[in-house]
């Protein structure tokens, strides 16, 4: 575990993984809070409040590994931990430097078992899509000439600019959309026999709806955040919100296409008497029968905001955020010392991170014999790769001065970084020889 510890890019994803819990935690109070004040507005404002509040948490995610990899400190204000040379030494103080203290042996414990978590995720991904683009492929079947030209002139009156497949299966239980590209509309082959024409023509317009929004990609890329962040209780929470105001989006769509919401929620509980045994279900593929039922029943039937002119711009709202966030991040930035333009950087033991310490060496002979003890001061230079590349004694008694020199050469440190930049750097050791 400790030369895993040892990997920049591991420790820089541990701690962003220690990161993100806060960060979820304050993403998802406050798109509850948004969600909770939006409640009276239109489907496609809150479920441009939810994918957002997701999406800036993904964000949040890149860019604290980012920082981290480029040298950020894990724990913003903190001292590095300081490793005294030799027997004496001061501790570092404050609740920071103690917490780095306690979690950082959990790091390399706390990657892997993501790497665990991320890959099963994946898995199951895989899974889902082998389902949708083999089994159910392979069970295409074209439908009646009359359901081909009913869909086509369905497709032009919701304004889906490109071509879209529709097909029969006997693989799904519900109409389904797969693929974005190249869209393909899947109905149930008993769903012809069950459901009236104008009620079944209703559900293809849900699923043209989704085809229209890119909705499928839009699961792709919600289902990949969730494997990412899927130990975020906030996550399993947005998620499930997103996918609620996708389907009640698309319910929106197809009541105005039909004029009738009875009918659209008579076809909805006629497609869910249909589903009389379970299958085998992907998130991935959009589904007319998705979501609770009997809320989306409910909701049909209450008076509902047929268009919200503020939609587009609660999308928006993550990205202002962000873009507040790193103007504050530049303006602190440009506040920062500037680090010199020539030589090393000189810089303070305490701010270096130590990647090797050797064990203390044997006592000089001579000065053992001599009852010679003190304090020897070197000063040390690391090139950009942490290794030592010169070391000076500038006081102490010159018989422990060799000792000291030959001790600090053995040291090796993390590279300085100075604003993502990899610097050399000159600082002090204190090295204190005592006899017993």
């Amino acid at each position: 575990m400790n030369e895993l510890a040892s990997i920049p890019l591991l420790r820089a994803m541990g701690w962003t993984l220690l990161h993100s819990l806060w960060q979820g935690a304050l993403a998802g109070l406050l798109a509850a809070v948004a969600l909770r004040l939006a409640r009276h507005r239109s489907a496609e404002f809150r479920y441009a409040l939810a994918a957002g509040a997701l999406g800036l948490l993904v964000l949040a995610f890149a860019g604290t590994l980012v920082w981290l990899s480029a040298g950020g400190d894990p724990l913003a204000g903190a001292d590095a931990v300081l490793i005294t040379p030799l027997a004496e030494g001061r501790g570092a103080s404050g609740w920071l430097p103690q917490l780095r203290q306690a979690l950082g042996p959990w790091i390399p414990g706390l990657f892997l078992a993501w790497v665990l978590g991320f890959s099963l995720r994946l898995v199951q991904l895989g899974r889902s899509m082998a389902w949708l683009y083999g089994t159910c492929l392979r069970s295409f079947l074209p439908p009646p000439a009359e359901w081909l030209a009913r869909f086509e002139a369905l497709r032009i009156r919701s304004r889906v600019q490109f071509p879209v497949r529709l097909g029969l299966s006997d693989q799904v239980d519900s109409l389904v959309v797969l693929g974005w590209l190249k869209p393909v509309v899947l109905v149930p082959a008993a769903a012809l026999l069950a459901l009236p024409p104008e009620g079944l023509e209703a559900v293809l317009a849900h699923e043209l709806a989704h085809v229209r929004r890119g909705d499928f990609l839009a699961n792709l890329v919600q289902t990949f955040a969730e494997a990412l962040l899927f130990y975020h209780p906030a996550v399993w929470w947005l998620s499930r919100r997103i996918r609620q105001e996708r389907e009640h989006c698309c319910d929106d769509a197809a009541v105005r296409a039909c004029g009738d919401p009875i009918l659209y929620a008579s076809a909805l509980a006629g497609l869910e008497e249909l589903r009389l045994q379970p299958t085998f279900v992907s998130d991935l593929a959009p589904a007319a029968s998705g979501g609770r039922l009997m809320s989306r029943t409910q909701r049909l039937l209450r008076p509902r905001i047929t268009h919200d002119p503020a939609a587009p711009l609660a999308a928006l709202l993550p990205a202002i955020l962000l873009v507040a966030a790193l103007g504050a991040a530049t303006l602190a930035a440009s506040d920062a010392p500037k680090a010199p333009t020539a030589g090393p950087m000189e810089t303070d033991f305490k701010k270096v991170r130590i990647k090797h310490q050797p064990e203390a060496p044997r006592y000089p002979s001579e000065a053992k014999a001599a009852r010679i003890q003190g304090t020897v001061v070197v000063v040390v230079t690391i090139g950009i790769d942490g290794k030592v590349t010169e070391a000076k004694a500038e006081s102490g008694p010159p018989e422990l001065q060799a000792c000291a020199v030959d001790y600090a050469k053995a040291w090796e440190f993390e590279p300085v970084r100075v604003k993502g930049k990899v610097v050399p750097a000159r600082f002090k050791l204190t090295m204190p020889f005592r006899l017993r």
